[in-house]
């Protein structure tokens, strides 16, 4: 069973067994008076992953991108099955929000993405579909070297230069870089995952010329990442 990973103001938090969310909880979101000690939990258990509203007085919403939400009680729970959930509430007058992902199921997207699940896969060479993360990912290591096409001796951004440019947290910039890596080299591109004599920099550059190289990402792309 896939472990659970919950963001929460860009910091990403992994969670093996539970995580209580509240104002003296495992995650400490604010110090807001009118939010509960601990608002909700998320629990392993029967194999799935659940939220519990453990809150006396808040009203959870938990939202499946899909269309469907679910609300939850005070004392209720709900079964967390989407690949991401968003979760929100109000606390007085302040509105609080976290996304919780299923682990195996963000990988699944990240490697072959939601086109792909049924088993299809891309078989052209170096050329793979990007989910919106992947894109973004691609872009942000791109940038220089999109706007400035001849300069090939700058060096690659650094990993935390990149998950700053991103707004992400060094986790979820790391576990994204290596699910976009691992699904370049299923397509056949070398050099960008497997060898542990591969400098982190290295692995870099070539990501960079390879998306640039068969065009993955372009210049006029850019503003999407602003």
């Amino acid at each position: 069973m896939s472990r659970l990973l919950v963001e929460f103001c860009g910091e990403e938090h992994v969670v093996d067994e539970r995580l209580g969310v509240g104002r003296a909880a495992d995650l400490v979101i604010d110090d807001n008076p009118y939010l509960h000690r601990e608002v909700l939990r998320f629990v392993r258990g029967a194999g799935t992953w659940w939220l519990h509203a453990t809150g006396s007085r808040v009203v959870v919403t938990v939202d499946d991108g899909a269309g469907s939400s679910a609300t939850v009680g005070p004392g209720a729970s709900a079964a967390l099955v989407a690949p991401t959930s968003t979760v929100r509430f109000s606390a007085g007058a302040a509105r609080y929000e976290l996304s919780a992902t299923l682990e195996d199921h963000e990988r699944d997207l990240d490697l072959f993405g939601p086109a792909e699940l049924g088993g299809a896969r891309t078989l052209e060479w170096g050329r793979v579909g990007l989910n919106h993360d992947q894109r973004l990912l691609l872009l942000a290591l791109c940038e220089h070297r999109l706007l400035h096409p001849s300069d090939r001796l700058t060096p690659p951004p650094t990993n935390r230069a990149t998950a700053r440019r991103l707004g992400w947290s060094p986790s979820k910039y790391n576990r994204k870089l290596d699910h976009l890596c691992e699904k370049l080299a299923r397509a056949g591109v070398p050099g960008v995952h497997g060898d542990v004599a591969l400098l982190a920099a290295d692995r870099r550059r070539v990501l960079i010329e390879h998306a640039v190289a068969v065009g993955l990402v372009a210049a006029d792309d850019l503003a999407d990442l602003d």
